[in-house]
């Protein structure tokens, strides 16, 4: 059995053994490759994927000597095989065989699963498979784009984790990981809310009428708007001690305005990963 890992520094395993992928840039062509789900990929794409601006004048031969050596990798090892089509190269894997392809099938089973508690454990085991940052360590303008989309349905995923959460009463619990996130984005109303849900819960109903006016100040001086009305709307059921009732799900469902927070995803990136 073979996989792979992008969610996180590249990595190849044979079972539970590490596979030795050799030099940086050889790795980032398997990334390349793997991140297209079984399509070719034309040689000038990989090329442009692989050195960006700054592509040398032995990029082709250097190329093909990265590939040659993957190639053996994979032969040596079984289970893939980089195949040469006329349309380019792509790497054909065993289903489920690498991380990012895993992450977004559980993704999608958790979003249409009926069950709250087998769809909090489906999120949990999408989100157990991030190592840190997608494909760590590679500055290119390709995989840059691809990790700022990749991130941000990172950020949904544990967004609609913590709505189903807080809906079991795992406030407390959930307290360190909301207050993280609503710390790196502070322009985020979901996570603002959900944060003001978690402390309100948990009996600190000051710090969480607190946080939103925080939050109301920076949506005012930075982007000229008011929190939008379900965040409104929150803020006024904790200042008139409106406490959930037994089972109430406070904050699943909850949508708040779309927030840009990082580069726009090139349209290719975007349709890659639908």
């Amino acid at each position: 059995m073979v996989d792979f890992a992008l969610l996180g520094v590249i990595e190849m395993y044979s079972g539970n053994r590490g596979i030795h992928l050799g030099h940086a840039k050889q790795r980032v062509v398997l990334a390349a490759l793997l991140a297209e789900s079984g399509r070719p990929v034309p040689l000038p794409v990989l090329e442009d994927r692989l050195w960006g601006r700054r592509r040398p004048p032995s990029s082709r031969a250097t190329l093909y000597s990265y590939l040659s050596r993957l190639r053996a990798i994979l032969d040596r090892t079984g289970g893939a095989a980089i195949e040469r089509t006329t349309d380019g190269y792509l790497l054909a894997t065993p289903e489920h065989a690498l991380d990012l392809h895993r992450f977004q099938d559980l993704l999608r089973r958790a979003r249409v699963e009926p069950d709250p508690d087998l769809a909090t454990a489906l999120f949990e085991q999408a989100l157990a498979l991030w190592r840190g940052e997608f494909c760590a360590g590679v500055d290119l303008p390709w995989f840059n784009n691809l990790r700022d989309t990749l991130h941000a349905q990172r950020l949904i995923a544990e967004l609609d984790h913590a709505d189903l959460a807080l809906g079991q009463g795992r406030h407390s619990e959930l307290l360190p990981a909301l207050t993280s996130r609503a710390t790196a984005h502070p322009l985020d109303e979901r996570a603002a809310a959900q944060l003001m849900t978690a402390l309100w819960q948990s009996g600190r109903a000051a710090e969480a009428l607190a946080h939103f006016e925080v939050v109301r100040t920076r949506l005012v001086t930075e982007l000229g708007v008011d929190p939008g009305m379900p965040l409104r709307q929150l803020h006024c059921r904790i200042l008139r001690g409106l406490a959930p009732g037994p089972g109430e799900r406070v904050g699943w469902g909850w949508r708040g305005r779309p927030v840009h927070t990082g580069p726009r995803p090139s349209a290719g990136a975007q349709s890659r990963l639908k």
